[in-house]
C-alpha cells in the first residue's frame, strides 16, 4: 500500500471535514509540523491548525487540496 504525500509545514490544506454530524463538510488549515504514520493503518496525520486558533491531528486520505507554503524555506524550521 502506498502512503498519501504529505504536505510540508506551512501548506494550507482543503480536506473533508470527518466529523459527519459537524454541519460543514469541507474545512481548511495550516500545517504545523511533520506527519506521523499509524502503524496500524500507515496512514499519515499532520498537525492542522484551523481558523478558530484549535490544532486537529488530520488524517492525509481526507486532504482534497494543497497550497504549498508562502514561504518555503521557512517550512522547514522546527
Amino acid at each position: 500500500m502506498s502512503l498519501t504525500p504529505c504536505p510540508d509545514r506551512g501548506a494550507v490544506v482543503v480536506y473533508l471535514n470527518p466529523d459527519v454530524l459537524h454541519p460543514v463538510a469541507v474545512l481548511s488549515g495550516v500545517v504545523l509540523g511533520p506527519h506521523v504514520v499509524d502503524p496500524q493503518t500507515s496512514h499519515l496525520w499532520v498537525p492542522v491548525l484551523l481558523p478558530d486558533s484549535t490544532v486537529s491531528v488530520l488524517d492525509t486520505v481526507n486532504i482534497m487540496q494543497v497550497e504549498p507554503p508562502e514561504h518555503p524555506a521557512d517550512a522547514r524550521k522546527p
